[in-house]
C-alpha cells in the first residue's frame, strides 16, 4: 500500500507540473558539495515505473503471463522519459551551464528562458551541478540535479529508444552510455543528430536490418559514424542460414568497439524483434535475470508503433519471437540451466564454418566493459 501510495504520489506530482526537487525517490546518492542544494528528479514516466518495480516473471518458466498490454492500457503508449526539470525566480535566463563538478569542469550548456526549463537523456544517479544563468552573466539559481531512475529512455532521437543501462546483473548493473538500442535511422532530425552524436556521444551504428527491398538500405545515415549491416533474416529461434552467426558477429564486433571506447547504437527496422534479441543475448551473458530481460524486451510495448507481449501464441506454429528464442536457447542446455549458462554455452558453440565461436575471454571483455561492479 505505502509503494502505490508513493507511486500515485509521484504521477500527481507530474501531471500538477511541479519540478523535480519536489519529486523525491529514495536514492542512493551522497551528498553534494556545499552551497548546492540537492534535487531528485525522476526521469521515468509512471506507467514504465509501476511495471518495472511491480511485475515479476521469475515464477513463469513457461511464459504464460504478459502485463505489459495492461499498463499500456492504463497510462497508455508512452516509451518517453520525463525531464529533469529546473525552476527558478528572478527573470528570465540565458542559458543553463552544467557539469557533473562543482568546479563546472567539462561543462555544457542547455537553452533556457521560462522557468522551469527541461532536460532530457541526463544518466541516473550522476550529479549534474547547475547554475542559471541571466543574459548579464548573473546567477539567478545554482544546485544539483540527480535524476533517478534507473531506466534511461532516450528522447528526441528516434522511437523506441534506450540506454541498456541500468539493468542489474552479475554482482552490479550494466553502465550508462555504452549500448543503445533503437529504431532505424532514416527519420532522424538534425537535433536528434545533434542528441545522438554530441549529447550521446554515439559513434557506431550497427545495422541489424535484412536484404529484403524495404530494408536494404547500406550506408550511415551519419558520416561521422563507423557503419556495419549485419543483414538478420530472421530472428534467432526461427533463424534459417547465418542467422545465428550473424548474432555473435554482432557480439563480437560490439566487443572491439567498447575496447576502443566507442559508445555503440544498434537497431534493426522497428528496434523490436532483432534488436530486442540481440539485447537479450547480450545482456543473459552479463547475468540479466531471466524476469527482468523479459521485461526490457516487452517494454518496446510502452512505444506506439508495437507491441511485444512475451506469452504472445497464436499457433502451435506460430509463436512469439522472445518465445521462440528462450525455447532455442534451452536447446544448449540440460532441463533448469539458467537463461545465462544457456547464452553462454549459446555463444562459445559453432554453429558454422565461416565464424568462430565467441571464446572465454571475449565474453569476459564483454563483462569488463560493460558490468559496473557493486
Amino acid at each position: 500500500m505505502k509503494k502505490r501510495f508513493l507511486l500515485l504520489a509521484a504521477l500527481a506530482a507530474m501531471l500538477l507540473g511541479v519540478s523535480c526537487s519536489s519529486v523525491h525517490r529514495v536514492s542512493s546518492v551522497s551528498v553534494v558539495q556545499p552551497g548546492f542544494e540537492m534535487e531528485e528528479c525522476d526521469i521515468e514516466n509512471p506507467g514504465t515505473r509501476m511495471f518495472l518495480e511491480e511485475v515479476d516473471y521469475s515464477n513463469d518458466p513457461d511464459y504464460t503471463l504478459s502485463f505489459a498490454r495492461d499498463y499500456r492500457k492504463e497510462h497508455g503508449a508512452n516509451d518517453k522519459p520525463l525531464p529533469v526539470k529546473i525552476s527558478w525566480d528572478g527573470g528570465a535566463a540565458a542559458k543553463i551551464q552544467m557539469s557533473n563538478s562543482p568546479l563546472f569542469e567539462d561543462s555544457f550548456e542547455v537553452e533556457a528562458e521560462a522557468s522551469p526549463a527541461e532536460v532530457f537523456n541526463l544518466v541516473p544517479g550522476e550529479k549534474y551541478y547547475y547554475k542559471v544563468l541571466a543574459a548579464d552573466g548573473k546567477v539567478l539559481k545554482q544546485a544539483c540535479a540527480v535524476p533517478v531512475g534507473p531506466l534511461r529512455m532516450i528522447n528526441g532521437v528516434v522511437g523506441n529508444m534506450r540506454d541498456l543501462g541500468g539493468w542489474k546483473a552479475a554482482g552490479g548493473h550494466i553502465a550508462y552510455g555504452k549500448l543503445y538500442r533503437g529504431a532505424a535511422l532514416e527519420r532522424i532530425s538534425d537535433k536528434g543528430r545533434e542528441i545522438f552524436l554530441k549529447d550521446l556521444g554515439i559513434s557506431v551504428d550497427l545495422d541489424l536490418r535484412g536484404i529484403k527491398e524495404s530494408e536494404f538500405k547500406v550506408g550511415a545515415v551519419m558520416p561521422e559514424t563507423v557503419y556495419l549491416k549485419l543483414p538478420v533474416e530472421k530472428n534467432l529461434g526461427r533463424g534459417t542460414g547465418n542467422t545465428q552467426e550473424l548474432y555473435q558477429q554482432a557480439i563480437r564486433s560490439i566487443i572491439g568497439w567498447l575496447g576502443e571506447g566507442r559508445a555503440v547504437f544498434f537497431h534493426c527496422a522497428g528496434g523490436a524483434d532483432r534488436t530486442g534479441s540481440l539485447a537479450f543475448l547480450i545482456e543473459a551473458l552479463l547475468g540479466v535475470s531471466e524476469s527482468d530481460l523479459s521485461k526490457d524486451y516487452e517494454l518496446t510495448t510502452f512505444g506506439r508503433a508495437n507491441t511485444r507481449l512475451r506469452n504472445y501464441r497464436a499457433t502451435e506454429e506460430e509463436t512469439h519471437i522472445l518465445y521462440e528464442l528462450v525455447t532455442y536457447l534451452r536447446t544448449f542446455g540440460a532441463p533448469g540451466t539458467s537463461i545465462n549458462d544457456l547464452a553462454l554455452n549459446w555463444a562459445t558453440t559453432r554453429h558454422s564454418d565461416s565464424v568462430d565461436p565467441l571464446t572465454p575471454s571475449e565474453i569476459q571483455l564483454l563483462r569488463q566493459y560493460l558490468l559496473v561492479r557493486e
